[in-house]
């Protein structure tokens, strides 16, 4: 599929199959301003590096396509979720009222293609918040949405969602509890990133929230956050994890940081903030949590700012399993759904992602010569003599060529009397006033560019000037490729900060990070 077939979009969400090994693409605004053509629901074959069209969701009534909701991909269940959101003309064709904010509960089935359309929280219109899944309560796990804004069902109004109570969902029955939360609460605010980590015991989750835009009213004289705190659950406190400063203060303005994606990685042991926008610079945090990527770093630890206050160490046993003043009414069976911890069956490939047996056979080697397979000493043999043999062509070409020079001298010692000639042609080569062979083609032209004083084209232009040396035989090796595969040259030249290898254009206003990207230790 070519790329004009994708949509590029912001605000969408990506997600993720590890077990077909496949992104998702849904939702988000289209960058003309106005959605091209009717949602189709895209997909990205990472084995086969390329794009798929599954075309229109299979759910009557078709989905209302909105930007900068919440979602989360689950390829422990084959679920991926998307909450809420802005409904706009840049979202979905044949609207025609103003941008709203909506209150669809979508879930997409990645085994069976099947779209469903959930109940919503309170039926209240949300954009802009975040959402991630815990491997607790039943098969299909429990979701957590939190924050960004909310509008009153039936009126045009965009209030902020505060961060003092959160939401919880139970896929597998379908309900939504809502749970106060405690502790050092952080400020309103919208587009956000949150991801999870949970102890090696699962006796905590603990819930990490990067930076976003400020959602009036504000607390704090600020536009964007460049803060870090972590909900952990059961016992659902906020704990400010940085910077270390007392109540709502964070980094100073031009560290504000949103519209990011929050991602961990190497077993949850880090946590990577990538792409957003930086509303007054350029520049990046490096403080005292964040620091460069370390492939050592394997291994979850529970960060001491959280063993302190529920309990246990580093490895887990936190003791404290409720909120401080009790779970919320009616969220007697959200307590119950915590302490399970939910044996989830491994889900098997709908697709073929792994080598066929046949292309893993090893053929028996035949007696014939002719059938049989090179060895490596015979391959290695191969190149020295393909290496020696090009040596001996070029030292040949260059005696001729010096032998043509010397011919071209001495006639032209033995008619200084006479008037400058022609230039001589030998065999097609012809004497450079520079004192080089240039090969010729039978018009007079140069046809090889970075031989001649005048090259064929300028693509094809000596860059060292025409009294240069011949180039070598074999092109020179750059550093930055040393060691990578062919399949990866291209990457390098690849600007990541401002397109995205999926398709997906990032905001306006774009900053990208430093690479490699602060990386949180969790």
């Amino acid at each position: 599929m070519t790329g004009k077939c994708i949509p590029s979009v912001n605000g969408g969400i990506l997600w993720g199959d590890e077990v077909n090994k496949r992104f998702y693409l849904y939702g988000g605004e289209w960058n003309d301003g106005f959605a091209l053509r009717s949602y189709h629901l895209f997909s990205y074959d990472i084995l086969g590096d390329k794009w798929d069209d599954f075309g229109t969701p299979d759910i009557s009534p078709p989905p209302s396509i909105a930007s900068y909701g919440a979602g989360v991909g689950v390829s422990q269940t084959g679920m991926g979720y998307y909450l809420g959101g802005w409904i706009s003309k840049a979202s979905m064709t044949g609207w025609d009222d103003p941008r709203t904010m909506s209150s669809n509960f979508y879930a997409y089935n990645y085994d069976t293609g099947e779209f469903t359309n959930l109940e919503s929280p309170d039926k209240q219109a949300r954009a802009e918040g975040g959402m991630v899944w815990l491997p607790a309560g039943d098969a299909l796990g429990l979701l957590v949405y939190m924050g960004g804004l909310v509008s009153e069902e039936g009126e045009d109004s965009e209030d902020p969602q505060p961060f003092d109570e959160v939401f919880v969902f139970d896929a597998q029955s379908n309900r939504w509890f809502t749970q106060k939360t405690t502790g050092q609460i952080p400020q309103n605010r919208r587009q956000f990133c949150i991801d999870v980590a949970w102890a090696p015991d699962k006796s905590s989750f603990n819930i990490y929230l990067w930076g976003g835009l400020s959602a009036p009213p504000p607390v704090v004289n600020t536009t964007s956050f460049a803060d870090v705190y972590i909900l952990t659950i059961p016992s659902f406190t906020w704990v400010k994890a940085w910077p270390d400063s007392p109540g709502n203060g964070t980094s100073p303005p031009e560290f504000g940081h949103y519209s990011s994606s929050c991602n961990m990685l190497k077993n949850m042991s880090q946590l990577f903030v990538i792409g957003g926008t930086y509303t007054d610079t350029d520049a990046c945090d490096n403080e005292t949590y964040w620091a460069l990527y370390d492939p050592n770093v394997t291994t979850n630890v529970i960060p001491k700012d959280v063993y302190d206050i529920v309990g246990g160490d580093k490895e887990g046993g936190a003791t404290v399993k409720e909120p401080e003043d009790g779970f919320d009414s009616n969220n007697e069976l959200l307590k119950v759904l915590l302490t399970r911890r939910p044996s989830i069956a491994e889900r098997s490939p709908t697709r073929q992602v792994s080598p066929s047996p046949t292309a893993s056979t090893t053929e028996t080697p035949s007696s014939s010569p002719s059938g049989s397979k090179l060895s490596t000493g015979g391959i290695v043999g191969i190149s020295i003599g393909s290496v020696v043999g090009l040596a001996v062509i070029v030292t040949v070409w260059y005696c001729i060529g010096k032998r043509v020079v010397r011919r071209r001298e001495e006639r032209r010692r033995s008619q200084m009397t006479q008037p400058q000639p022609q230039p001589q042609y030998y065999s097609g080569y012809q004497v450079s006033h520079q004192g080089m062979v240039s090969p010729q083609t039978s018009n007079g032209h140069n046809s090889m560019g970075y031989w001649g004083s005048q090259p064929s084209s300028p693509q094809m232009a000596n860059p060292h000037g025409a009294n240069s040396p011949p180039p070598t035989e074999l092109p020179a090796e750059h550093p930055a490729y040393h060691g990578r595969d062919v399949s990866e040259v291209s990457e390098l030249g690849m600007n990541k900060g401002n397109v995205s290898p999926l398709g997906i254009v990032p905001t306006q206003g774009h900053s990208p990070p430093p690479p490699p990207g602060p990386v949180m230790m969790p």
